[in-house]
């Protein structure tokens, strides 16, 4: 994420994570769905079937992957939820018992994903593997994806870790991967989205854009999230961490502190019940 604003806190987080720094990873634009949806010499259908079925993957599983989700993507009432939680867990690598598919959702790649027992993936939700690699993304057993909860593989892979609770209209966007403990509570609005981009004009009004990663973001378990909060490339939230609605965390916040501000610093060490509005 870059911002071209004065005395933004994202403005310090791409000059602290420039890619010359030695613990910067630059990230290939051959990995972005740019490069996969026209690099190359492939046709319009295998480029399709690439992109929401996985690279390689065979015109059946596409055709398969059509007709499940043309006819049961808008269907709504008890028969809709009944006829995907039956039909669409083989659309992914693994889906544990009892998981709950909303209306409208999006999955690409669902052969890189697994999700645990009960997990519940509300309406308009996307799930996306795409650039998950081998790791892939991971959804833990009784977590809840509320209403248009946007989880993105581009480049590394996601793990949401077992009995969390996703906002809704958050965003899990992986460039680096992203790492979520057990526990964790998120509240509305949240974006997790690692990556840095730094763009260089010339004198002949070129402009050449390098993408690169700190590495993962990391958000351990029995975290408390309120809403609206932000998290860039690299960081590390430790266990316990109360943080207060719209924060942006540009640096490690250490484990079972309180947190709050733009950016966020640490204000305390957490008492023994601490509360955050998650919304």
């Amino acid at each position: 994420m870059m911002t071209t604003a004065d005395n933004n806190p994202a403005e310090e987080q791409t000059e602290a994570a420039a890619p010359d720094a030695p613990s910067t990873k630059e990230l290939s634009e051959d990995s972005y769905i740019r490069a996969k949806l026209y690099g190359g010499d492939k046709s319009d259908l295998r480029r399709y079937a690439d992109l929401v079925c996985g690279e390689g993957s065979s015109y059946w599983a596409l055709l398969k992957y059509e007709l499940l989700t043309c006819l049961l993507a808008g269907r709504r009432g008890a028969l809709g939820l009944f006829l995907r939680k039956k039909l669409y867990p083989s659309l992914f690598k693994e889906c544990g018992r009892g998981v709950i598919f909303g209306r409208n959702l999006t999955i690409r790649n669902g052969k890189n994903i697994v999700l645990g027992d009960r997990v519940v993936i509300d309406d308009d939700c996307v799930l996306d593997a795409r650039g998950a690699g081998d790791e892939g993304v991971r959804i833990g057993s009784g977590t809840i994806l509320n209403r248009a909860v946007s989880v993105q593989a581009k480049i590394g892979p996601v793990h949401i870790g077992e009995e969390c609770d996703i906002g809704m209209h958050s965003d899990v966007h992986a460039q680096g991967g992203v790492y979520i403990g057990d526990q964790v509570v998120l509240g509305g609005g949240g974006k997790i989205s690692g990556g840095v981009f730094q763009i260089d004009r010339s004198d002949d009004d070129g402009r050449e854009q390098d993408r690169s990663t700190r590495g993962p973001i990391r958000i351990d378990s029995k975290c408390l999230i309120g809403m609206g909060s932000m998290f860039l490339d690299g960081v590390h939230v430790g266990e316990g961490v109360v943080l207060g609605a719209g924060s942006v965390v540009l640096k490690d916040v250490p484990a079972y502190s309180v947190a709050a501000g733009q950016p966020a610093r640490v204000l305390r060490e957490r008492t023994s019940r601490e509360a955050a509005a998650i919304h």
